[in-house]
């Protein structure tokens, strides 16, 4: 019997396909598979385990009927296996992959995506970059033209008449809504060289504060106020608003003036140089 088990013809081509690490990673796999199902439950394991055992009943009787049929086409199976063995080759020259393992695919899959991906990346980080500084750019260049242009004849009494509405504005707002207490105070005082912004942060402050004064002024006197003095309440709002308008209406009418009187200026000073 060991004279015979010596003589059975051995599949190299076999061996080196169990040896490959998709391979083996799939046997594994499915081993570990096969036994979370075999121990579920008792009697899942009894029937495996029966399959099993009369598996390896029947290889034992077929062991020496096979032996003798393998010996004789020797031969032929040596050819097979040569053939296959070739292929293999082949295979493993063409696809170096194969013969990676798992982890260092996925590894390298990884690394080839990257770059693959980067200078895209790159290339779009690189555009938005460039749309935020041209932004940046014209930002800074239309805020420093407005500035120039405030920083005119006209330019500085529009500046001017907007401050005066403000001061204005901000006395009336103290004179019918005055602050309630626990109220932080407004500073309307900027940077003179920087006139936009010296605008800006005038109308911002005094509408930030009259939409408190006027909110508060309201939630305040509503849980107190009695019947006969709403009528007053709503009278004083709109004689505040009538106020402001008029004040802004004054302003607009003096600018406009102004540029009257420059223009005509202009045309004196042209007629007497011709």
């Amino acid at each position: 019997m060991a004279t015979a088990t010596t003589q059975v013809p051995h599949l190299v081509a076999l061996d080196r396909v169990m040896g490959l690490p998709m391979v083996e990673l799939a046997l594994t796999k499915s081993a570990e598979t096969y036994s979370r199902v075999k121990n579920f439950h008792r009697l899942m394991y009894g029937a495996f385990t029966t399959i099993e055992m009369s598996l390896n009943t029947a290889t034992k009787l077929a062991k020496p009927i096979a032996m003798p049929i393998a010996t004789r086409l020797g031969n032929q199976i040596h050819f097979v296996d040569d053939k296959l063995c070739r292929g293999l080759d082949k295979i493993e020259e063409k696809v170096p992959l194969v013969k990676e393992k798992p982890e260092q695919i996925v590894q390298d899959t990884y690394i080839l995506a990257f770059q693959t991906i980067s200078p895209a990346i790159m290339g779009v980080s690189y555009i938005n970059h460039m749309i935020l500084e041209q932004a940046e750019i014209l930002r800074d260049v239309t805020w420093k033209k407005t500035n120039q242009i405030l920083d005119t004849y006209y330019g500085n009494t529009a500046v001017k008449g907007i401050v005066s509405t403000g001061v204005l504005i901000d006395n009336l707002l103290d004179d019918y809504f005055p602050p309630i207490d626990g109220e932080e105070m407004i500073d309307l005082k900027t940077a003179e060289e920087d006139k936009l912004l010296r605008v800006l942060q005038t109308i911002g402050c005094l509408t930030t504060k009259a939409t408190k004064r006027i909110y508060s002024y309201v939630i305040h006197h509503f849980g107190v106020v009695k019947k006969d003095y709403l009528v007053p309440y709503v009278n004083q709002l709109v004689e505040f608003l009538c106020l402001t308008r008029s004040l802004h209406e004054a302003n607009e009418k003096h600018i406009e003036k102004c540029k009257s009187e420059e223009e005509k200026d202009l045309t004196n000073g042209k007629e007497k140089t011709n």
